[in-house]
This record gives structure tokens, C-alpha cells and sequence, in this order.
């Protein structure tokens, strides 16, 4: 069979983007290092130019194939990671002058709803004994949060990304510190648009959790909360990285991976039944320990229906889930 030149490109773009999810789920690779795919965008100028050069010659193939080669790897690494290594989304346009705005406190009731958006920039959370909550931090302009609404049975703080652009691309970077009370019983929600976040949530009650991460990369470290109630736990990953760490509860967690990576972190002892469903995605359900029904479920060795337990339901199109027992994932 003659071997046809005008497939190389392909071929070889599509074994690349398989091969680096599947070296860095090995371990031959580690994620510190697949982060960095964004910044390969100089060799395509590289491989676009040596094709100009070879035009018209035998050779004229070798362009294609570093041009494929290095879309390869960068389609890889964003499968695998997302977009943590953006320069432009990490970092939000780069850094600036930055003005601290005033700070803002109020006093939560049990059973408050708090929803947290933030764009762009570095997001803290942390608690603190007591019914009060507090937000300081600092931005380009010094005038802080663009919408906040304050009831003492609501908190809803959100970033001015809405306003200037995909995830508040050119406002500038922005940094919040948020501590929020131990005392009452929250449904919290944290949504993250770029830039990196992490939620220390140790000694909160929580009636719910729900995160989002797009194009960020966040810590939720959840070990130290209170037990949550059947169903209430949700997490969602759009082209980014989140480490996400339970605390010790009977009922259901539902996850979503949609590009970059997701590690899943549960107490020691856990029983627990995962039910996985994926394409383009890649687990570590086996390595972990778990024993393996079907195609699409996974339990610990101590699951009984009949008792306590966690059932995780795990959807993944495209990226790297990664499933740990025991500790808070190294938060």
C-alpha cells in the first residue's frame, strides 16, 4: 500500500492528542509540566515557516508534521488540564495597579443561600467561628464586587466580569478574601471564571455545595465540614482543574467534567459506589482500589447498599478524573 503523504498531518495529530492524556494518567508526565501546552504556540510558526521553506520540495512534509505534532500535544494538554496554563485566562490580561475596596461584613441566619461568582484573579476562602461573614480584597478600580446583595438569609457577591468582557478579560486581575461563618447552617455556591481559587470550608455547616469552574483552577476542601444531607454535594468542570475534597456524609455527589481535570478526594474508610460515565476520559477507578462491575460502575470493598454510603456519579467528556481515598487531597 502506497503511504499517502497528505494523512501524515492527521495521523499524526490524533496519536499525539491520545498519547498525552495517556502519559499523564501513567505517570510518565506529570500535570505540572502538561500545564504548560499554551505556551508551545511559537513552534506552529516554526512548522508553518519550515513548510514555506520546503514548498516544492521532497521534504516539504516535515512543516505538517511538526505543525500537527504540536497541535497534537497542545489538544492533549487541554484535554487533559484545560485552560490552567492560559496565559491569558490565568492570568486575566496580565497584572496591574491594584486598589483595595472597602471592606464588607453582614451577619448570616441558618439556612442563608450564599452564591459566590468570581472572574478573574485569586479567590480565598476561609472560615471562622460565629454568624458574621466578611469580604476584603482588592481590584483595578478599588470599587469591589459590581453586584451585592445582602439579606441575613442571603449573600450573593459577584465579580464585575459581566460587564467588560469574557471573564472580565482587560478589567484587570482582582483578589478576595472571604470568611464566612461556622455558626449557621449555608447552601453555598461558588462559581469560578478564570484565575485560581482556594476554599478552606473547616468547621461550616452545609446544607449544600455546588462549584463551577470554568477556563480556573480551584481547591474546595470540604474534609472538615459538617455532614452533608442526602444529594447535596454537585461539582462542574468546564476547561478547567478542580480538587474537590468531601467531607464524610451518606448520599449522593454528582460531578461533571467537560475538558481538564477533576480529582475527587472522600474520608478514609468510605464505602462507596461510583458510577462512571465517559468519553474521551480517563480514570483511575482501578489503580484506586475499587472493584470493578460492568462497565460502568465501581465500589469499595466495604460497599453495602444496605448501609451508609456515597454513591458518586461521575460524567466525563474529555480530561482526567482522579479519584482519592482518604485525606483532603493535600489541601
Amino acid at each position: 500500500m502506497p503511504f499517502d503523504r497528505r494523512l501524515l498531518g492527521w495521523g499524526l495529530f490524533f496519536i499525539v492528542l491520545g498519547l498525552v492524556p495517556l502519559a499523564l494518567r501513567a505517570g510518565v508526565v506529570n500535570a505540572d509540566l502538561v500545564e504548560q501546552w499554551p505556551l508551545l504556540w511559537p513552534l506552529l510558526l516554526i512548522g508553518w515557516g519550515i513548510g514555506l521553506l520546503l514548498r516544492g520540495t521532497t521534504l516539504r512534509w516535515i512543516g505538517g508534521a511538526i505543525t500537527a505534532v504540536t497541535l497534537g500535544v497542545m489538544g492533549g494538554g487541554l484535554i487533559a488540564t484545560g485552560f490552567v496554563g492560559m496565559p491569558l485566562l490565568g492570568g486575566c490580561g496580565g497584572g496591574g495597579p491594584a486598589s483595595a475596596f472597602a471592606v464588607q461584613r453582614g451577619t448570616l441566619d441558618s439556612g442563608a443561600r450564599v452564591g459566590i461568582e468570581f472572574g478573574c484573579g485569586s479567590l480565598d476562602v476561609a472560615t471562622a467561628v460565629g454568624s458574621d461573614w466578611q469580604l476584603s480584597g482588592t481590584d483595578a478600580t478599588g470599587h469591589g464586587p459590581a453586584s451585592t446583595t445582602i439579606e441575613s438569609g442571603l449573600l450573593e457577591i459577584r465579580s464585575g466580569a459581566q460587564d467588560n468582557g469574557v471573564f472580565n478579560v482587560g478589567r484587570g486581575r482582582s483578589s478576595w478574601s472571604l470568611t464566612l461563618p461556622q455558626t449557621p447552617s449555608l447552601d453555598l455556591g461558588l462559581t469560578l471564571n478564570a484565575g485560581e481559587g482556594r476554599v478552606d470550608l473547616a468547621g461550616t455547616t452545609l446544607g449544600s455545595l455546588d462549584v463551577t469552574v470554568n477556563a480556573g483552577t480551584m481547591l474546595v476542601d470540604a474534609s472538615l465540614a459538617s455532614a452533608l444531607p442526602v444529594g447535596a454535594a454537585n461539582a462542574t468542570v468546564n476547561a478547567g482543574k478542580l480538587t474537590f475534597a468531601l467531607p464524610s456524609f451518606n448520599g449522593t455527589a454528582n460531578v461533571s467534567l467537560n475538558a481538564g481535570s477533576l480529582s475527587v478526594c472522600v474520608p478514609s474508610g468510605t464505602a462507596l459506589q461510583v458510577d462512571w460515565s465517559g468519553a474521551l476520559a480517563s480514570n483511575n477507578l482501578d489503580a484506586a482500589g475499587l472493584v470493578r462491575f460492568g462497565d460502568h460502575t465501581w465500589t469499595t470493598t466495604n460497599f453495602n447498599p444496605a448501609l451508609d454510603h456515597v454513591e458518586l456519579r461521575v460524567s466525563a467528556n474529555a480530561g482526567s478524573f482522579e479519584l482519592q481515598m482518604g485525606g483532603s487531597c493535600g489541601a
